[in-house]
């Protein structure tokens, strides 16, 4: 119908119109985007007429439909007015029931009422009685806690607190009286924590006052089961009540243990801990820092040190046993701190020796005490390796007092000996005189009674040396050191004695300026027998320590070598006492340089002089062949030069002839004394080179040879006389009378020959002069001058 009505719409049109009407009649909400739609696409009038046509349709349909149900209609309507009579018919009966019932339900309707009015009281009464209920045990609980509280049961107490605060309270906490409670309990929770402060002081206060026993007991313990043999009843001076006794049997730690519960029990375990750390620590810093009682007595003192190292070993058992005995209070870390903090405290031990005068038994008996102090804590996990290491420091201090002790008994033993060769009757004695170095005795062809080249100072020295070995292996022991440590220990204690102890003493005595030649000659022969048996202290101290000297671990006692040392201050002592004997002879010399008297025989001053010498040097024989000869060789080279110095001496203006033949009778003496080999083993040339220079010279002068030396001088090298051209002049001046020009020999009448060889020799002289100066002078040669004074017949 549409088409019919617009009949130039075009089919796609048409169709969008369609579309919109069908959208129209679909949409429940506005029409405006369709009506948009329809303006904006510009064809209105078509959509118009198509909607009336749609209208028309529509209504065609109702009406169709309509007409289908009218019937139906009519009988719903004549229904519903039969019901309308029936309903008014029941509304009436209904009123009826209602009047009845109102009537019939009054007395119930009051029982009712009543009904309600008791079931609430008796909810009431119920609700009464449970919360009397739950009231009656919080009543009961804290009737309960102010027994606990009165009774001093603390830690029963602030169990019941705990109950009270999150079990019991709360499902009455709308209760005033419950609130009551609640802001009592923080308060009698802080009354118990100070409570719990005051036994805890309590508790401290009483371990400080029986650490001592404590730590005695734990230290004879330790003694028993290490088994050592330390005398313990020396060192700590008394013995416990009862050794078998605990730390707990001497101490009640329910305190502790009570106060770390009820802190657990608060949630204020870790402040706990730090408050008795922090308290234990103000204790360890009374008891750990060690004061000296000044100007006691040493007794008094080793028995203060003994109850002082007792209070520290009780201090660390009652930390161990709450170690053992508590989760969390005492761990290790805490034990380490103040273990470091006792060790820092104790420093170097400075502080325990400063009444120590220096005695090796007391330093010995501090050793001992520091050992069983180690033994004890070191069965308790501490770690004591430091204390170990300060004994080891001890050792020396103890070894430095032993050596100032050996050094007076060293002295004493220097001041008693006879300086004689020791005789000895039997091998029983002499076992007992040499000690360790009896083995190494040659005893193959000793017969008894026989005679030792030393005296008694060797085999006394050698028992002193064992006796400071064996003090030495007293502080060794114990420490925690293996076999081949000790020894090295003892060894190097005994080279200390040996190279600072021994040899000054045995240098010390040799340079003693009251000892005699013959006391030195006898420490000489002693020292290289001390030398010589010396390897059985090596022995000695081996078999005291098990380390023998051949295994690699063991060190070489190389403090034996001091001995060269003491031997070559002999050997330089020997010198100085020879030379000084040598000059007091030569003090008695007396030369008369200008004297005429012939004598065919040496001086008595040189007579007596090689007497005593060759006294003295029989002597010798039991000294090393090279201290000997050298003794020898040097007393001769200092006569030597004692007479060449007599007869170089630059006041003596005049000589005659006979002087000059009394001083080679002297030269002569001497040369006999050293073609008779005084000492066994000593060379002749070694004894008459140094008296070689004034042989020359006095032949020169005798035979008037100076050929020879004048032909030879050379001013780098004097290979003849070794006398300065100079010096020789001045020696040959003395044979010229300077006032007259003469000779000074008297005998001799002056002739001509005798004023001819005067005037040669003044030309030689001269000549010497100038050899000094390297010129030359006069027309006659050096040789020509020998000659001349050859073929005089006067020869000096």
């Amino acid at each position: 119908m549409a088409e019919e009505a617009n009949p130039e719409t075009t089919d796609s049109v048409k169709t969008h119109i369609n579309h919109l009407l069908s959208e129209l009649e679909s949409s429940e909400t506005q029409i405006t985007p369709t009506v948009r739609a329809v303006y904006e696409g510009g064809f209105e009038s078509q959509f118009a007429d198509c909607l009336t046509d749609r209208i028309s349709s529509l209504d065609k349909d109702i009406e169709i439909m309509c007409s289908y149900h009218y019937q139906g209609f009519i009988d719903c309507v004549n229904e519903l007015l039969k019901v309308q009579n029936m309903v008014k018919g029941l509304q009436s009966d209904i009123c009826n029931v209602d009047t009845m019932l109102c009537s019939n339900s009054a007395e119930l309707i009051d029982s009712h009422e009543s009904l309600i009015s008791q079931r609430l009281e008796l909810k009431n009464m119920a609700s009464t009685i449970q919360a009397i209920k739950l009231c009656i045990p919080v009543l009961e609980m804290y009737q309960k806690l102010k027994e606990e509280m009165h009774n001093k049961n603390y830690y029963s107490a602030i169990k019941i607190l705990g109950h009270l605060e999150h079990t019991y309270l709360p499902p009455i906490s709308s209760y005033s009286f419950a609130s009551i409670m609640s802001q009592q309990i923080p308060k009698t929770r802080q009354t118990i924590k100070e409570i719990s402060r005051c036994d805890l002081k309590d508790f401290l206060k009483t371990i400080r006052e029986k650490s001592q026993d404590i730590g005695l007991n734990a230290m004879w313990q330790s003694h028993q089961t290490m088994n050592t043999d330390i005398p313990i009843d020396h060192i700590l001076g008394r013995r416990p009540k009862s050794i078998e006794d605990g730390p707990l049997d001497f101490l009640n730690f329910a305190p502790i243990y009570r106060c770390l519960h009820i802190y657990s029990i608060i949630g204020e375990k870790e402040d706990f801990a730090k408050e008795y750390h922090a308290d234990r620590k103000k204790q360890a810093d009374l008891t750990f820092k060690f004061v000296p009682k000044l100007g006691d007595s040493s007794q008094d003192s080793d028995s203060y040190n003994a109850e002082y190292f007792c209070k520290v070993v009780g201090f660390f058992v009652i930390e161990n046993t709450l170690l053992h005995t508590t989760q969390g209070l005492v761990t290790h870390t805490s034990i380490d701190e103040l273990w470091n903090l006792f060790l820092s405290c104790l420093g170097n031990l400075d502080q325990l020796l400063l009444n120590k005068d220096d005695q090796p038994q007391q330093l010995l008996d501090l050793k001992l005490l520091l050992v069983l102090f180690c033994q004890t804590l070191g069965g308790y996990e501490l770690n004591v390796t430091k204390l170990y290491k300060l004994l080891i420091n001890l050792y020396q201090k103890y070894c430095d007092s032993l050596q100032s002790l050996w050094k007076t008994k060293f002295k004493e033993v220097f001041g008693k000996d006879n300086y004689s060769p020791l005789t000895v009757d039997s091998d029983v004695q002499l076992q007992q005189l040499m000690g360790c170095a009896y083995q190494a005795l040659d005893r193959t062809d000793m017969k008894f009674p026989v005679h030792l080249p030393f005296s008694k100072l060797v085999p006394e020295i050698f028992i002193l040396m064992e006796e400071y070995i064996e003090a030495s292996l007293q502080f060794a022991t114990h420490l925690d050191l293996s076999q081949t440590e000790v020894d090295d220990l003892v060894r190097k204690s005994t080279n200390e004695l040996l190279t600072k102890t021994l040899n000054d003493c045995l240098i010390d005595l040799i340079k003693e300026k009251n000892l005699v030649l013959s006391q030195i000659v006898q420490v000489s022969i002693n020292t290289s027998f001390l030398q010589r048996y010396s390897h059985s202290m090596e022995t000695f101290v081996s078999s005291k320590t098990g380390c023998t000297v051949s295994s690699t671990q063991a060190k070489d006692l190389y403090g034996l070598k001091m001995f060269d040392n003491v031997k070559e201050e002999a050997k330089r002592q020997i010198h100085v006492k020879l030379t000084e004997k040598i000059d007091e002879f030569f003090e008695l010399s007396r030369y008369n340089w200008m004297t005429s008297e012939v004598r065919e025989y040496p001086s008595d001053y040189i007579t007596d002089m090689l007497t005593y010498l060759n006294n003295k040097f029989r002597t010798f024989t039991q000294l090393e062949q090279s201290v000997a000869c050298g003794a020898c060789e040097e007393a001769g080279k200092h006569i030597a030069n004692k007479l060449l110095e007599i007869f170089l001496d630059p006041t003596i203006t005049q000589m005659s002839r006979v002087a000059l033949d009394i001083l080679d009778q002297d030269v002569i003496a001497y040369e006999g004394f050293a073609l008779d080999e005084p000492v066994k083993g000593v060379k002749n040339i070694n004894l008459l080179i140094p008296i070689q220079t004034l042989r020359n010279v006095i032949n020169m002068i005798k035979q008037s040879d100076y050929d020879k030396y004048i032909a030879e001088f050379n001013p780098s090298s004097r290979s003849s006389s070794n006398i300065a051209p100079e010096v020789l002049a001045r020696v040959l001046e003395r044979f010229l009378d300077k006032e007259s020009k003469k000779f000074s020999f008297k005998s001799f009448s002056m002739n001509k020959n005798e004023k001819e060889m005067n005037q040669l020799l003044e030309a030689v002289i001269k000549k010497l002069r100038t050899l000094n100066t390297g010129g030359s002078s006069g027309s006659s040669t050096p040789t020509m001058l020998a000659r001349k004074l050859s073929r005089s017949n006067l020869n000096f």
